[in-house]
């Protein structure tokens, strides 16, 4: 977090968190700096070490009550959202904004040897002997940082598109759970015919089965589920918005068409 506070802006509120242990941080960083910058013995060897991390505790002060200020103003992002690296801000990399797989390789190993190049520097040209090996430290704790971000992406990905297989293995006409017809018994009893339905209830039940196969809804003929129906909507939400920061025209229109199904249920629910 030290690091990534000098790399990145606009974080999402909730990625500043837990404020009750960075609070206090910031505060003993700010006194630890009044400290080495009185006492003479401590000055010389940690004065940098001091620096950075009272730099870096302003700096979670600001971002924290940018990201408050933005909250309020309903203008935040992702409430997780781990901030903008200020490298896509460069030419060359500008382009690059908005390009998930681009973003996942910045955090995953430009940053971290940004910040090992910073360590390098402080240690070869500035002798400095403590900030560079803390930065180091940070090094490896942003790179095993990122790597965990990446592969619990690729499982919550890989989880929403099994969800979706397994919903749709259980449709008719897939996977074991197709419908079988029945074998031909001697004895059965002749079907009644069911009077002619209108054109009116003809088109609500063809609505109906849509919004049911739009929610994954088993088993595909009412009555339907609520609960079901509530459980599967979040789910499919999840796997079409696994960004929320960047929505697509695909997901736009696939979130309206989830949102008017799970209303239709609803609204038959409640009468």
């Amino acid at each position: 977090m030290p690091a990534i506070l000098f790399l990145r802006s606009s974080f999402g509120y909730s990625f500043l968190s837990p404020k009750t242990v960075f609070l206090p941080c910031a505060q003993v960083s700010f006194l630890f700096l009044i400290v080495t910058w009185v006492e003479p013995w401590l000055r010389k060897p940690l004065w940098a070490v001091a620096l950075f991390a009272a730099s870096a505790s302003f700096l979670y002060v600001a971002h924290l009550l940018a990201a408050f200020w933005r909250e309020k103003e309903r203008k935040g992002k992702h409430d997780f959202y781990a901030g903008t690296s200020h490298l896509l801000r460069i030419p060359g990399f500008s382009q690059n904004r908005g390009n998930q797989d681009f973003e996942t390789v910045l955090h995953l190993w430009i940053e971290p040897a940004v910040v090992f190049v910073a360590a390098v520097f402080f240690r070869g040209f500035l002798s400095e002997q403590w900030l560079s090996l803390w930065l180091l430290v940070v090094v490896a704790g942003m790179w095993l940082k990122a790597f965990i971000n990446y592969w619990y992406g690729i499982r919550s990905e890989k989880k929403h598109t099994d969800i979706i297989e397994d919903a749709e293995e259980k449709m008719p006409g897939g996977g074991a759970f197709a419908e079988v017809p029945l074998p031909n018994a001697s004895g059965r009893k002749p079907k009644r015919t069911r009077p002619p339905q209108s054109a009116v209830e003809t088109a609500d039940q063809a609505i109906e089965q849509r919004y049911a196969e739009l929610l994954r809804l088993m088993p595909p003929r009412p009555p339907y589920d609520l609960q079901q129906a509530e459980q599967n909507y979040r789910e499919l939400m999840k796997a079409f918005h696994p960004d929320p920061n960047r929505p697509t025209p695909e997901n736009h229109e696939k979130s309206a068409e989830l949102n008017e199904a799970i209303a239709h249920f609803r609204r038959t629910n409640d009468s």
